[in-house]
């Protein structure tokens, strides 16, 4: 708590020294004219002087030290048309400038670009970040329709535990290692269906920043990846809305203006359910199911200096499935979120920018079934209260400051029960505190560096990390950079997890027994840019982990337990490291990528493996994806393949007979080799896609057809031992064959 407090003091004593000049000040905001969305890293720069800066996350900029007389100036984004003009200034005057831009097409070589990067800023400052489009994602291929994490899987150092899992792999990282936000709001279980899509609507969509490693201070609490995905706000101009219908689902969005303000609705939901009951009325034993989600938004500006959102998300699925109703057998699981936030964006200066949040996330997850009127239940619930500030202060040209606190109180419970009866629970209410301070310096201007410090007060244990981050790039010629990030991380849940497929899955808090999880994460890039077509980098990765954990199962069956020290296996270590190579077409009517990864991944347990190195499942030495994109008039074909490693699996050294003592019966068990010492057969998988635009009844519309798993590769998932029967050979499980999918995209 002490550190948290010194490094507030800190960024007061930041905020004074920068207090300087009598030169002019100019700020506003840049946005989109057509919807008013804010446009976050529009370039702002004079002609005719070397000052210059870029928006906000939240299109916000700020110039300082503007000489007086009149100046030209030009306010530029990709794929929009500039905006120029002249401003005259005194000293001390401070300019309110408000930019609206235009989109256009952009020709390059006869091609055309239809749509801006939005995060150049970023992209060209931190290693290891990735920005997607909406764009992007509704040209590439999938299970049903365009998915965030689906898309995500095909990126370099990005890995998918099966078929139907849209968790993320990240670097030799679980899926818990990855933080997953909303609008800056946690989402625990973002996935719907086991896995098939997650909860985030396509059509909502507006940014994403995904951060594969070596992330800055301003985001926290876990040890490998996030994962910041921002909605859009609202269409300021008009009325509209679009939507889909596909095999699975049904999904619309209305947005529009209000006064002073926007608002956004957008809804999906599958209609599985009445098809699966007219089916079970045929006398096919097949289960109910159905999900939904719901996003709301409301934006509206109080004053040409206050801003408040106010938003909304609610999710859930639900299977229900009676295997035999007469002996009470039966399998049902429910899980979803839902999230309400609050937010207060406020100018209090020209050169200081404020933002004020205060969200409720909930996640729960429960799992009921019964075999022979048994009954098995496990009940998980995350509850996260956070109140958060934070601070930009457009400093000078060379430095901006951000910084910020953040309060959440949690309320987490892990329960299971057999026969009724309790086997363990664990609940706490821990309080985190956290605070950070970051500087992005411009020391000269071919050389950026980004320095960040984040302290965490955490009650189980009454503990403050201090965490510190940096990272360094450098224009080394026209068209070359070189990159170099690092950091410390820390973490305070466990995700207990099948590895095979999403949903069900379930939070453990760690409580003041276990030493919260720390990861050492170091990254060196380097990237070239011959025109703004083509772009290559390569990453060269190291992160090492301690303080992990893992599920006990013997002691979660054997008694009651209600300390996180009973529950896992303790004193983890491990580390992962690796090669990835991108390169990836940018314009033009042939678009897309090529992504290589070459890595490795160990884990260290005193009480696993006779405390011996060993792969976890997701490790894979080879990771391949190429994706391609071709427009050709009204239609657009798409393809993307991957290739990797088989996953790492325990098979069975031998075979044995063990007499139960209470039936004296003999049950025939396998003996597991060396953990994790097969592997599965290489895999790897084409989809297609093709679209086609069309008008329907006077708005624009698109038909696709998509094939997942065009040429029909069972690849192997896990393999299953039969215990009843010696003489069985082993059974490899297979994952999804071709699965053909269409649908038709809307708008209004």
């Amino acid at each position: 708590m002490q550190r948290s407090v010194v490094l507030l003091r800190l960024l007061f004593l930041v905020f004074i020294a920068y207090q300087e000049t009598n030169a002019a000040t100019l700020s506003g905001f840049v946005r989109d004219r057509e919807d008013g969305e804010n446009l976050p890293n529009a370039t702002i720069a004079f002609n005719d002087l070397t000052l210059g800066t870029l928006s906000n996350a939240d299109g916000y900029y700020a110039v300082q030290n503007i000489p007086a007389g009149r100046h030209a100036l030009t306010v530029s984004y990709v794929g929009y048309q500039a905006w120029r003009d002249t401003i005259e200034c005194d000293e001390e005057d401070q300019i309110r400038l408000d930019v609206e831009l235009r989109s256009e097409s952009i020709r390059i070589e006869e091609e055309t670009i239809v749509t801006a990067d939005r995060l150049q800023d970023e992209l060209r400052q931190q290693v290891s970040v990735t920005s997607l489009q909406a764009k992007t994602l509704e040209r590439l291929p999938s299970v049903g329709e365009p998915d965030l994490l689906r898309s995500l899987q095909l990126l370099p150092g990005v890995q998918s535990a099966s078929d139907i899992s849209s968790g993320l792999y990240v670097r030799g990282g679980g899926p818990d290692q990855t933080r997953i936000l909303l609008d800056q709001v946690p989402l625990y279980n973002p996935a719907h269906a086991f896995g098939f899509f997650s909860t985030f609507n396509p059509d909502a969509i507006k940014d994403i920043t995904f951060y594969k490693g070596a992330y800055p201070a301003q985001y926290g609490g876990n040890l490998g990846a996030v994962l910041d995905v921002q909605n859009k706000e609202g269409n300021r101009r008009r009325v509209s809305g679009r939507g889909g219908i596909s095999l699975i689902s049904g999904r619309l969005l209305t947005e529009g203006p209000l006064e002073n303000g926007s608002w956004l609705v957008a809804g999906r939901r599958t209609y599985l359910d009445p098809v699966l009951a007219a089916v079970r009325r045929t006398g096919v034993d097949v289960p109910d199911y159905y999900f939904y989600d719901f996003n709301v938004k409301v934006n509206r500006s109080l004053s040409d200096s206050d801003t408040m959102v106010l938003s909304a998300y609610w999710g859930r699925d639900r299977l229900d499935f009676a295997l035999d109703p007469d002996a009470e057998t039966y399998f049902n699981i429910l899980w979803g979120n839902r999230a309400v936030s609050g937010r207060w964006k406020r100018v209090f200066s020209p050169t200081l920018f404020g933002r004020f949040t205060a969200f409720f996330s909930e996640y729960e997850s429960d799992i009921a079934l019964s075999f022979f009127e048994t009954p098995i239940s496990f009940g998980n619930q995350v509850r996260d209260l956070t109140f958060g500030a934070d601070i930009d202060y457009f400093a000078s040209a060379r430095h901006t400051i951000k910084s910020g606190l953040q309060l959440s109180r949690y309320a987490f419970d892990f329960a299971s029960s057999f026969n009724r009866q309790s086997q363990f629970s664990l609940e706490t209410n821990p309080l985190l505190l956290s605070a950070y301070a970051q500087d992005d310096w411009q020391i000269t201007p071919l050389t950026d560096l980004r320095l960040g410090l984040r302290s965490s007060f955490f009650s189980e244990g009454n503990r403050t990390l201090l965490e510190p981050r940096f990272s360094l790039s450098r224009t080394l010629q026209p068209g070359w950079r070189a990159k170099l990030a690092g950091g410390l991380y820390h973490q305070y849940l466990q995700l207990v997890t099948s590895e095979g497929f999403s949903g069900g899955d379930f939070w453990v808090p760690l409580d003041e027994s276990v030493t919260p999880g720390r990861s050492w994460q170091l990254v060196a890039g380097l990237e070239w840019e011959p025109s703004q077509r083509y772009r290559m980098s390569t990453e060269a990765y190291y992160t090492d982990l301690d303080n992990l954990v893992v599920l006990d199962n013997d002691s979660v069956a054997d008694s009651d337990q209600t300390r996180s020290e009973n529950v896992f296996k303790t004193g983890g270590g491990g580390y992962a490291t690796g090669l990835e190579v991108f390169l990836e077409k940018r314009t033009g009517k042939l678009r897309g990528w090529l992504g290589y990864t070459l890595g490795w991944t160990r884990r260290t347990f005193p009480e696993i493996n006779e405390g011996r190195a060993f792969p976890p499942k997701y490790d894979r030495r080879h990771d391949a994806s190429l994706t391609a994109t071709y427009s050709l008039g009204k239609w657009i074909a798409s393809a993307s393949f991957v290739y990797g490693t088989g996953q790492a699996f325990t098979p069975a050294a031998a075979r044995y007979q063990l007499r139960d003592p209470a039936t004296g019966i003999f049950e025939d068990r396998a003996l597991p080799a060396a953990r994790n010492s097969g592997r599965l057969l290489p895999y790897h998988r084409l989809d297609t896609g093709v679209r086609r635009s069309l008008s329907l009844w006077g708005n624009d519309a698109e038909f696709y057809l998509q094939v997942f798993n065009a040429y029909s590769r069972r690849n192997e998932w896990f393999v299953q031992y039969d215990t009843e029967d010696p003489a069985t050979e082993p059974e490899v499980i297979k994952m999804l064959p071709v699965v053909p999918t269409f649908g038709l995209n809307f708008s209004f």
